[in-house]
């Protein structure tokens, strides 16, 4: 049986049709989907490119291939394209598919409504909140509180419509995107996190922390590298020797330049850029003294748990699932600087209270290690694979 998944990514692929990715959606991702099903079809948007930039890596391979869907970029542009998308989706997804459908995610949600108009079963993994994503502290676009409106209950409708949803979170996203009672649930975070990607043993404070990293894209708001910046200048500003390091980049790197110039911090932050590998992202962080997750919005951020992996002390917003995995005590309202540079301040001068955070955040991380959650991602398969059989007309 063949498994299409379908997601909001944005994959770019040469003329010989080898597909592209510089975040998690690489072909070690899909492997994990062949332990349950014969074959793996990622759908997704793509942009044929001349030449592959750093950073990116394979998405298809063997039992593995790409499914690309006209490229666009946000509602509006989706919009003008959605005849081209739509044939793509009816062309692409057979009847007798098992499909995955990610929310929330534009592409996800027609693909959810094509299987339902079609009373064909899907099932649904919930990675992001749509609420958060689209309220005053998440994206700047000028509709955003209709899109906030439309996204939020389409997610809620369609998770209820989905045969079997699994959620990233334990039970963030589960308490606003609630599945069909009666229906199979899971909440099993979509991290990878293999024996490689962990510290031996916690890390032990005899200083003060200098260096924070923070990990993300720059190409939205949603990370909130600004409020990191704002709070490295609060800190700064008080006498404190903290410095911060950015790992990632995107279309507002040169406004978050420009406002570490203005804030003058700009020799105390590094811009480090987009890392090719897994590995060069986890050689920041075991470079760092503490790490900063300052999101506007969040599923259950694979960085931090990638961070808590490698025995980093973290500071958070309060959303999504980041309190799932970080203490009250280390949690800030979103988009609030004066409050990050407060933890942050008082953590890094602390280091009895870094030593313990490292120890409690390496040991929460052990519990999401590939081979914990992989059972429980077989399990949500095996869910999905059983929708189909044995009666086809189980929705």
């Amino acid at each position: 049986m063949r498994v299409s998944v379908v997601l909001e990514q944005r994959f770019i692929h040469t003329a010989d049709g080898a597909t592209y990715d510089n975040g998690h959606a690489t072909y070690a991702h899909w492997q994990r989907y062949l332990s349950t099903f014969e074959e793996v079809q990622v759908v997704g948007r793509s942009q044929q490119v001349a030449s592959v930039p750093p950073g990116y890596r394979r998405v298809d391979g063997p039992g593995v291939k790409v499914l690309q869907v006209p490229y666009y970029q946000g509602p509006l542009g989706l919009l003008r394209r959605l005849p081209a998308v739509l044939r793509t989706l009816r062309r692409g997804l057979e009847p007798e598919d098992a499909v995955i459908v990610r929310f929330s995610g534009l592409l996800g949600h027609l693909a959810a409504g094509l299987r339902q108009s079609q009373g064909r079963p899907f099932a649904a993994e919930v990675v992001n909140d749509p609420y958060m994503g689209y309220g005053p502290d998440g994206t700047r676009h000028p509709l955003r509180p209709l899109f906030r409106a439309l996204l939020t209950g389409l997610t809620q409708l369609q998770c209820r419509q989905a045969g079997a949803v699994q959620y990233v979170t334990r039970e963030a996203l589960q308490r606003r995107y609630p599945p069909r009672r009666g229906r199979p649930s899971f909440g099993v975070s979509d991290v990878h996190l293999p024996p490689e990607a962990f510290q031996a043993a916690p890390r032990r404070y005899d200083r003060p922390a200098r260096l924070a990293v923070l990990v993300g894209s720059l190409e939205q708001p949603h990370k909130a590298a600004d409020v990191a910046i704002e709070a490295l200048a609060l800190l700064r500003r008080r006498g404190q020797d903290v410095r911060l390091s950015i790992v990632g980049d995107g279309p507002l790197r040169p406004s978050l330049e420009a406002q570490a110039a203005q804030a003058g911090v700009a020799e105390h932050l590094e811009f480090v850029g987009q890392r090719s590998t897994p590995a060069e992202v986890r050689a920041d962080l075991a470079a760092a003294e503490l790490f900063l997750i300052p999101s506007r919005t969040e599923g259950l951020p694979r960085v931090l748990l990638e961070a808590q992996a490698q025995a980093l002390p973290a500071i958070g917003s309060s959303v999504g699932g980041i309190p799932e995995l970080i203490p009250a005590e280390y949690l800030v309202p979103p988009g609030d600087a004066a409050a990050l540079a407060r933890v942050w301040g008082a953590l890094a001068a602390d280091p009895a209270a870094l030593s313990a955070a490292s120890a409690r955040n390496l040991a929460l991380a052990r519990d999401y290690a590939d081979d914990v959650l992989d059972r429980e991602r077989s399990a949500f398969q095996r869910a999905v694979r059983s929708l189909l059989l044995p009666r086809k007309d189980s929705l």
